[in-house]
């Protein structure tokens, strides 16, 4: 269980540098955040779909996600210790394809196009497959960790509110339906195969001494 838990560790550590490098090469000194960014169907602007969840507009922008993905991931790797990476790479390539889709709902006509920033896409992708798991499987872990990701992240539903306008909560309601869609895909074919949670055994009928009396 260590031994599969150190590739998803690794994997979690490269996507944090790839984070930090592109955090501080990735602003207007170099080529500039906003060339990154996810733009609502936009097609010239195609790179930013898959690079846009790594660039942050500031230092606790970046930080803010690192810790809650840091977190979610701890949670994540309990009940899947070998497939993090695998999560990973289908929730990124999944949530910022669909913010590339949906990211103009809910903005005036003025500000259509706007662009989107931040890796909280896979934090609430995270979130919403860790939730949705809880409520598939229904053991102790994992109602365990649901329960804790409700107390700790209480507020990790008013994301997906059109409160703030300077908070991308198309990208929010992305990364949560992305989160949810693939726990109800994989989730079962991905735990070990101890935890999941087989049929009670019928029990076998008892022979009656005198049925044939």
């Amino acid at each position: 269980m260590l031994t599969q838990r150190k590739g998803s560790v690794v994997a979690l550590l490269l996507v944090l540098l790839s984070l930090l490098l592109l955090f501080k090469y990735g602003t207007p000194s170099w080529f500039g955040e906003i060339a990154w960014a996810i733009f609502p169907q936009n097609t010239h602007q195609w790179k930013g779909i898959w690079l846009g969840a790594f660039i942050h507009g500031s230092w606790d922008h970046l930080w803010g996600n690192v810790v809650a993905l840091s977190i979610f991931t701890a949670l994540f790797l309990i009940q899947f210790p070998r497939h993090w990476l695998r999560f990973w790479v289908l929730q990124h390539v999944i949530a910022s394809f669909l913010l590339w889709l949906i990211g103009n709902v809910g903005m005036p006509p003025s500000q259509t196009g706007t662009a989107h920033i931040g890796a909280s896409i896979w934090v609430y992708a995270f979130g919403g497959f860790i939730l949705t798991v809880g409520i598939l499987q229904r053991t102790k872990q994992s109602m365990a960790i649901f329960f804790l990701v409700l107390l700790v992240y209480g507020g990790f539903f008013w994301g997906l509110l059109p409160i703030d306008p300077k908070v991308s909560w198309q990208g929010h309601v992305s990364g949560l339906l992305t989160g949810i869609f693939i726990a109800l895909w994989m989730s079962k074919r991905w735990l070990p195969p101890t935890e999941i949670s087989a049929p009670e055994d019928q029990e076998e009928p008892v022979d009656d001494p005198y049925e044939d009396l």
